[in-house]
């Protein structure tokens, strides 16, 4: 009977201590969500977020510069490729004489 009494207490312990973790757990979360939403939804903030969404929208607009010129390139590139593929060997020319410099 001792064994019985002795192994229920632990997984009471066992259970208590989960139990009372996620309490813990649960009231930290709460409190952070709470001081996060307080923080996004403060009217206070208008000239810095302004001043963010304004250098926001410039970097994407240099990023959308950098890939057109990235496309451009590839396009470049691709019309290389394909004139180098449609035009025929000619066979017949003598192979470049290699010369260390």
């Amino acid at each position: 009977m001792n064994e019985e009494f002795a192994v229920l207490l632990f997984f009471f312990g066992i259970s208590l201590t989960a139990n009372l973790g996620m309490l813990i757990g649960w009231v930290r979360a709460v409190r952070r969500v709470r001081r996060l939403e307080d923080h996004i939804f403060q009217p206070q903030g208008q000239a810095g977020d302004d001043r963010r969404v304004d250098r926001l929208e410039q970097v994407i607009e240099s990023m959308g510069g950098q890939m057109d010129q990235l496309a451009n390139g590839q396009e470049f590139l691709n019309r290389i490729v394909a004139e180098r593929l449609d035009r025929p060997r000619s066979y017949a020319e003598p192979e470049r004489e290699v010369t260390p410099h």
